[in-house]
C-alpha cells in the first residue's frame, strides 16, 4: 500500500536552469553510446536547436536509435537555484514517486 505522505529527501542545485530526470549511466560514463551528447555545448544545441527536443520547457531525449527514454529534461521554472526534492512510499519502504519543486505554490 502506497502512502499518500510526501517525504523530504533532500535538495538539487540547478546551474543550467533545467533538472535531469533519467539513469545517471547515461550521462556520467565514458561509453558515449548513448548519452545525449558530447560536450555540454552540444547538449545546449540538441535542447534548444534544430533537434527541437525543448517544448515550453520539456524535452524528452531519445536513444540514439530514436526511441524515447534516454531521459527527460525540465526548465526549473526560475532558473538558478536550490530546489527541495521529495519521495512517496511503496508498502516496504521503496520509492514509489518523487516530486521537485521548483516553483511554490504560493508563488
Amino acid at each position: 500500500m502506497k502512502t499518500n505522505k510526501w517525504e523530504k529527501a533532500g535538495v538539487i542545485g540547478v546551474d543550467a536552469g533545467l533538472c535531469w530526470i533519467g539513469d545517471p549511466c547515461y550521462c556520467v560514463t565514458p561509453d558515449l553510446d548513448e548519452h545525449p551528447a558530447e560536450t555540454w555545448n552540444k547538449f545546449c544545441d540538441r535542447l534548444m536547436g534544430k533537434d527541437g527536443l525543448e517544448h515550453n520547457g520539456v524535452a524528452q531525449w531519445p536513444y540514439r536509435r530514436g526511441h524515447p527514454g534516454l531521459g527527460v529534461t525540465v526548465s526549473t521554472g526560475d532558473g538558478d537555484g536550490v530546489y527541495p526534492v521529495y519521495v512517496k512510499r511503496a508498502a516496504g519502504g521503496r520509492v514509489a514517486e518523487v516530486r521537485v519543486v521548483f516553483i511554490g505554490e504560493d508563488e
